[in-house]
């Protein structure tokens, strides 16, 4: 069964391939939005790291900005246009510490030679340079979904040598700042679809995994010790779940670490033990629209913003209802970012650009 979600996320790809033009890019007379380009490119993933706003453009590789004092996009690398304009392509995930730069990337089609592949790309000097940081990872050329890969890689906020990719079936560790991967869970050789690995800050060592298998079913679990153990799988049957159905973001809340959201396309679903009982219909947007991203207050319990379709949404205290704040005319909302130095969300989106929703206290 094709989904709502899915068919919107469609729609969204099918205007860039067409390249529609619209002058009009905000909602009229919002004046809480500042629009930061980029509208020629998917802003896949963006990270603050101060003073640049840091953007995965999939097959266009890496760019950032200085948003503070609003300064040009600087392209940093990694572009291969070759894969085409699509959302799980290229540059899908990246992590900044410093100078010190991770980028996840992805070639999806199997059969590629994997000598022409490279899972992990880092660069130590901001940017300016990139090396492959795949070590431990395989390749061979006897199976084709064995080249090198990876959907998503987040490095621990309590321990910075411990950094966990994903792809797949197939979970990756390394201790060492990314110098070397070692496969702890899963296995290669599978066909992966969608991946993503999130920390709990709040918790420390918490590692949450979730997504979408191969087959279309979403699977969602953690680890509570770095990934040295796994437990917590959820069971969607029981949530009423179909089989078709995926997870594609998480929250937390920043005054209980035992309370986590996870958007799915099916609703939120949410917990309040850390992830033995989940409960459905977690938010409820007053749209009746669906949440795609999310991003929780680091200091504010129950201070949460969700972000679906073309519109963003802010939750308090926990209440299970949304209020909308504003709505872009243009893209599909594909990233969100909360800057606490500013009181601001960044917004990226497929084809209708970077923006910064000024929150003004809300």
């Amino acid at each position: 069964m094709i989904q709502i979600w899915r068919v919107m996320i469609l729609a969204a790809v099918a205007v860039v391939m067409l390249q529609v033009s619209c002058t009009s890019v905000v909602e009229p007379g919002n004046r809480d939005w500042e629009f930061l380009g980029f509208e020629d490119k998917f802003a896949l993933r963006l990270v603050l790291g101060e003073p640049y706003l840091y953007v995965c453009a999939g097959s266009d590789g890496v760019w950032r900005r200085d948003v503070r004092r609003l300064g040009d996009w600087q392209y940093l690398g990694l572009r291969d246009t070759s894969l085409g304009k699509r959302t799980h392509v290229g540059s899908v995930d990246i992590d900044v510490l410093s100078e010190d730069i991770l980028v996840a990337y992805r070639r999806s089609a199997p059969g590629i030679h994997p000598e022409s592949t490279v899972a992990i790309w880092r660069s130590i000097d901001g940017g300016r340079s990139w090396f492959r940081s795949d070590s431990g990872i395989p390749e061979t050329i006897t199976d084709p979904y064995e080249y090198n890969t990876m959907s998503s890689l987040q490095r621990s906020p309590n321990n910075p040598d411990i950094i966990i990719g994903v792809i797949g079936p197939a979970v990756y560790r390394s201790t060492n700042g990314g110098n070397f991967w070692r496969l702890i869970k899963g296995r290669r050789g599978a066909a992966a679809n969608m991946d993503y690995v999130r920390w709990n800050p709040y918790r420390r060592g918490q590692v949450w995994f979730f997504g979408e298998t191969s087959v279309f079913a979403p699977y969602m679990f953690h680890s509570n010790d770095y990934g040295e153990t796994f437990e917590g799988s959820v069971n969607f049957n029981a949530l009423g779940f179909p089989s078709d159905a995926a997870v594609v973001d998480v929250a937390f809340d920043a005054s209980n670490p035992d309370i986590v959201y996870a958007a799915t396309s099916y609703g939120v679903i949410k917990t309040t033990d850390g992830g033995d009982r989940w409960t459905n219909n977690a938010i409820t947007l007053t749209d009746k629209g669906f949440v795609f991203r999310m991003a929780h207050h680091p200091s504010q319990a129950g201070l949460l913003y969700v972000a679906g379709g073309r519109r963003v949404y802010v939750t308090r205290n926990g209440e299970s209802s949304a209020e909308l704040l504003g709505e872009i005319e243009r893209g599909f909302i594909t990233s969100l970012v909360f800057d606490t130095r500013e009181n601001q969300l960044f917004v990226g989106t497929t084809d209708g650009g970077i923006y910064a929703l000024k929150l003004k206290g809300r």
